[in-house]
């Protein structure tokens, strides 16, 4: 690869809820966190990320630098507001992580725990991207590319077409929308325009197409970014549809020539059981036999039946309805009297996890239930299970079955969205399609015979899945083409533009 010049580096700015390692609530942190250092290392991306700074964020732990103090910046209400901006870096990188901290907004004890209960958080979220575009210009760094992730800054495109019209800072400034999950919006009243510092003329086009008597920022979003795309190619198709598209299909459809799904990668430096800190013991494909201590180890942690030879299945999620919680609830008892243990490793409601909590109480040698987010346990999880469900009512990509398949832990899926495109059937894994519970319990009796009864058949199965290479290394090359799309996209416009206002 020829070597990039400093001056021609591609100038991208990053702007998310969340970032891994500092703020991290699902997948989204981890994409932003580990997709900028392939783009870098491998394209010579001059790359910046903006992100709110949280309550719970503590600068210090991450040698985070306050580089603005009180900076005052008018929010699209018109009101000003003083700002301070943290700057650190993505771990082992030289890309700058700017925290950008706004008082009152962001005190929640969690990402998305910043507004009316049983809404959204759109108003934080609105000022935040207000905040990031006012900064990026104090700083007087003009990115080409503003890579924008999921609904909540998904207001930055309109805005660029609109009260940022005139701006010559930003005239080159082309947009790239990635929809991680199609489920979340950032719904409004109409009466809430002012908050975005609109008029309600000017946000009427969502409302138009789907018939919603609201506000939909990320359906702005849609409208107004130079190009789309989801996280996988398979949930790119299906957001197109009204089972999938959540009543964005048909803005999706009008998109279509500048729509696209690209998968997401996996930085497999952090899920390795050669050298990962919380795997017990360390195995690869040369040594696969080392992985049933780890199994006995987990059993003998969570008080489970110590035994190598029975079959441990494992789900690692949030415990919401999209992740396919009321399957989970229906085979459990199957999945017990099948000889098989269950551990599952998430928090959620407390409706759902009392499900989980029973089952324990009911088979305490069978079932555990930690009902937490622990990000390092989830890989002791992943070492020591041999199987892992992710029966999704949908799943925009998925990343459990790319970590299980990296641990040699099978993984068994329904055909939907990234577990799709990512799971091959006998190969890799086990997959079913339809969604309910005979579907579900015949592809985890499948795999359990298996297990028991084809020994051979199951090594090869542990040795293609650990074999399978999910890194960023052909999604970063997938987005250097998207950005340079958006770059041509924003191109055209200028000049059809130039060319009526001549």
């Amino acid at each position: 690869m020829a070597k990039i010049k400093f001056k021609d580096r591609m100038r991208v700015l990053f702007v998310s809820s969340e970032v891994a390692p500092f703020a991290k609530a699902g997948g989204l942190a981890d994409v932003v966190g580990s997709l900028p250092k392939k783009l870098a290392t491998d394209y010579g991306l001059d790359i910046r990320i903006m992100m709110p700074r949280y309550r719970f964020i503590k600068v210090e732990d991450y040698q985070a630098e306050l580089i603005i103090k009180d900076i005052k910046i008018k929010l699209p209400n018109k009101r000003p507001t003083k700002v301070n901006v943290y700057k650190t870096f993505i771990p082992e990188t030289i890309i700058p992580v700017y925290m950008l901290d706004m008082p009152p907004y962001f005190v929640g004890e969690d990402v998305y725990d910043h507004g009316v209960q049983g809404r959204e958080p759109c108003v934080p979220f609105i000022n935040f991207s207000k905040v990031a575009l006012e900064i990026i210009k104090a700083m007087d760094w003009q990115p080409e590319i503003i890579h924008i992730h999921d609904w909540m800054p998904a207001i930055i495109p309109k805005w660029l077409r609109t009260i940022y019209k005139n701006s010559i800072f930003f005239k080159n400034t082309s947009t790239v929308l990635t929809i991680h999950n199609i489920a979340f919006q950032g719904k409004m009243e109409f009466n809430e325009a002012k908050f975005l510092g609109l008029k309600r003329r000017e946000l009427v086009q969502p409302f138009y197409m789907n018939g919603n008597k609201e506000i939909n920022v990320l359906g702005e979003g849609i409208l107004n970014a130079d190009v789309v795309n989801t996280v996988s190619p398979k949930y790119s198709q299906e957001v197109l549809t009204k089972r999938y598209g959540s009543g964005l299909e048909k803005l999706l459809v009008s998109r279509k020539k500048s729509f696209t799904g690209i998968l997401n990668g996996i930085d497999y430096s952090n899920f390795d059981p050669r050298h990962n800190q919380d795997t017990p013991v360390k195995y690869w494909i040369d040594s696969l036999d080392k992985k049933v201590e780890n199994k006995l180890y987990l059993q003998k942690k969570l008080g489970l039946t110590e035994s190598a030879e029975l079959p441990l299945i494992c789900v690692i999620s949030r415990l919401t309805e999209q992740k396919g919680l009321d399957l989970m609830e229906d085979v459990l008892k199957d999945l017990v009297d099948m000889g098989a243990q269950f551990i599952i490793l998430g928090s959620g409601t407390d409706s759902v996890e009392k499900i989980f909590i029973k089952a324990e109480r009911n088979y305490p040698k069978a079932v555990a239930a930690e009902m937490k987010f622990d990000a390092n346990f989830a890989q002791t999880v992943y070492a020591g299970a041999d199987m892992i469900l992710v029966p999704s009512r949908f799943e925009p990509c998925g990343l459990s079955q790319i970590i299980g398949m990296r641990f040699g832990t099978i993984p068994i899926v329904r055909k939907t969205g990234g577990l799709a495109d990512t799971v091959r059937d006998g190969y890799t894994g086990f997959v079913f399609r339809h969604y309910d519970k005979h579907a579900f319990l015949w592809a985890i009796q499948r795999a359990v015979d298996i297990y028991y009864n084809q020994k051979d058949f199951w090594r090869k199965m542990q040795i293609r899945a650990m074999r399978k290479d999910f890194s960023w290394k052909g999604s970063a090359k997938k987005y250097i083409w998207l950005y340079r799309k958006a770059i041509r996209h924003h191109k055209e416009e200028l000049k059809s533009q130039n060319s009526k206002g001549g």
